[in-house]
């Protein structure tokens, strides 16, 4: 009666150390699955904001270009319209002899 008391009870022993093992490298791949699933998280919106990035700032160029040369082309017409002297007016009066 005594060995088949302790037979039982080495044999419940054994399967509870069996099931918490399990349960416990269980654990460990759901938290090595929660780890891969958030580094892909994390590495996905790291892209999206990175190509958002590269879109503002290439357009913020765009604009910064567009706007330089805007700017040249109106500082050219301002001195082209300066660097033209004005002819000279020929007045022609009655009161000049020839």
């Amino acid at each position: 009666m005594f060995n088949s008391t302790i037979s039982k009870l080495a044999t419940i022993s054994l399967a509870i150390a069996v099931f918490m093992g399990s349960s416990t490298s269980a654990i460990a791949n759901a938290d090595m699955l929660i780890l891969t699933d958030l580094n892909t998280t994390i590495e996905q919106n790291m892209a999206i904001q990175m190509q958002e990035m590269m879109q503002v700032a290439q357009r913020e160029l765009s604009m910064s270009l567009q706007t330089q040369l805007s700017s040249s082309m109106f500082d050219m017409a301002g001195v082209e319209q300066f660097d033209q002297e004005p002819e000279e007016v020929v007045i022609t009066s009655a009161m000049v002899k020839d």
